[in-house]
């Protein structure tokens, strides 16, 4: 009886986490193999030639996940589907309802579009998040020796030069040190105070051609790198860039 139980309450959990996620349109193509990448598809790329395949909308209903739980929720329902670009639809915060909607259109691309792609990301840039929400904390931190803050739901843009280092400070002596420079092609790289972007899963560099696998730990004074562009870039979209 005890196992039925189980069995029922684990059926019962697998179909509330399901409801967060929702294809809302869908093409009819078939044969697609499943995804295993996830792109931000840049505007300056030629899309002309990528098929849609669906679109896609993950809630979240009294903040039980952040942006990038969302993220990867939607991702798996699109990979599984054949997708492995996506751009950005929508992204609200229902304030009264304390909900927050993220709707992805998501897409089929060659590699050779894919690698288009890449190259139209923005060089030798850097991007550090704080907190995910505005009504939360301000976090501090130094570059090269000069105090900075970043607002919650903002983040700081860092753009790399030839020849020129950047030093990140965070938490005092105790805390932790980021050194940058400028490298050729460099991809952008994105960086967390806060764990925001961390707290479900870390993906591996580039787009993340492996399944995401549990979350880097997150302490007071660290510097954390999120290792998925596709998401870096998504966030980059979502929140607002401060001063």
């Amino acid at each position: 009886m005890n196992k039925l139980l189980f069995l029922l309450a684990s059926l019962i959990s697998l179909t509330a986490s399901s409801q967060h996620v929702k294809v809302i349109n869908k093409a009819e193509i078939k044969n697609l193999p499943e995804g295993k990448k996830y792109a931000f598809i840049e505007p300056t790329t030629d899309t002309s030639q990528i098929q849609f395949v669906a679109t896609i909308i993950g809630k979240d209903k009294n903040r039980k996940k952040n942006i990038e739980s969302l993220y990867f929720e939607i991702r798996k329902a699109a990979n599984k589907l054949g997708a492995n670009c996506y751009k950005l639809r929508t992204f609200a915060r229902d304030t009264l309802n304390h909900e927050t909607v993220l709707i992805l259109d998501s897409y089929y691309a060659s590699e050779d579009i894919l690698n288009q792609n890449t190259a139209n990301h923005e060089y030798n840039v850097v991007f550090i998040f704080g907190e995910e929400r505005e009504d939360e904390k301000t976090i501090s931190f130094d570059l090269n020796g000069v105090s900075k803050e970043i607002k919650a739901g903002t983040y700081y843009k860092i753009t790399l030069k030839e020849g020129e280092e950047i030093k990140v400070k965070k938490g005092g002596l105790i805390g932790d040190a980021l050194s940058l420079s400028w490298e050729k092609d460099k991809q952008p790289s994105f960086y967390t105070l806060s764990g925001f972007g961390l707290s479900n899963f870390n993906m591996p560099p580039s787009y993340g051609n492996q399944m995401p696998v549990l979350g880097v730990g997150f302490k007071t004074g660290s510097i954390n790198k999120i290792g998925n562009i596709s998401l870096g870039l998504l966030l980059t979209q979502l929140l607002k860039q401060g001063e």
